[in-house]
């Protein structure tokens, strides 16, 4: 198992099958093409991909599906041979935090494709038009915790 090391966790082993290759690179880190998904919490949306190269640089990411259920990446926006076919794909979006903002926000209009089973993937452009930062709503409650009518 490889080691590397990480920006928030010191150095982690982590097993080969578990490393994304970006052969679409993150705009701007084109140097930079194997991450590793890491949870920022137990049980939180919220996730670090962590270069498996570069210890310090590490992004914050989501499923876009739990703050925007209706996200959807056209098959025509995606590099079909990278990516391989829609039902194959997990989609992560890059969130971004600015000083004086309460929320993070999402760039939906890049998301990062990658094959549930190859690995293999990268951030695509979409021709919709989705937005660069979005803010993202209030995080959806659990439905465990909704409140209960008393009898």
């Amino acid at each position: 198992m490889p080691e590397i090391a990480t920006r928030f966790f010191g150095r982690l082993q982590v097993r080969e099958e578990d490393l994304l290759t970006c052969e679409r690179p993150i705009l701007g880190f084109e140097a930079y093409r194997r991450y590793v998904l890491l949870p920022v919490q137990p049980d939180n949306p919220f996730l670090y991909l962590q270069s498996a190269d570069e210890p310090a640089l590490a992004f914050v990411v989501i499923d876009p599906l739990v703050f925007f259920p209706d996200y959807a990446v056209a098959p025509g926006d995606v590099d079909l041979a990278v990516a391989g076919p829609p039902d194959d794909w997990a989609v992560l979006v890059l969130l971004t935090f600015e000083a004086g903002r309460n929320q993070p926000a999402a760039n939906l209009r890049s998301p990062l494709v990658f094959n549930r089973w190859t690995r293999r993937g990268g951030q695509f452009i979409l021709s919709t038009p989705w937005g660069y930062q979005v803010p993202l709503p209030p995080l959806p409650a659990p439905v465990d915790s909704a409140p209960r009518p008393t009898p």
